[in-house]
């Protein structure tokens, strides 16, 4: 079983170790501040912070996996939890019909590329 960031295994308990759940609450405070996922990579970087996998820099799609697993709750709590999924909501760039799907079913291709 692999754990999230932010937790480890102290015998048979998992517990919040404290030093990354504090990356994982600043990453919630930079996304609700308007930061985007590239923004948050750049500044994981910069403090010198290696991701979940043992990298030099994160990925945009870890820090977006981080900011929807329900699993950081104990975490950032569950007010921030719903701020940043929200906000995710609304920085969406795709719009739904009433029946949940996508409103558009058009694919856009390069002039370049010939259809047959």
């Amino acid at each position: 079983m692999k754990l999230p960031y932010g937790y480890v295994l102290d015998g048979e308990k998992i517990v919040v170790h404290e030093e990354k759940a504090d990356v994982v609450r600043n990453i919630f405070e930079y996304y609700l501040a308007g930061a985007s996922l590239g923004k948050i990579v750049d500044m994981l970087f910069a403090k010198g912070i290696s991701s979940p996998t043992g990298n030099f820099k994160w990925t945009r799609a870890a820090v977006d996996k981080l900011l929807v697993n329900k699993k950081y709750i104990p975490i950032v709590g569950v007010s921030v939890y719903m701020d940043a999924q929200f906000e995710k909501n609304r920085r969406c760039n795709v719009d739904y019909d009433k029946a949940g799907h996508p409103r558009k079913s058009t694919r856009y291709q390069s002039s370049s590329i010939e259809i047959e």
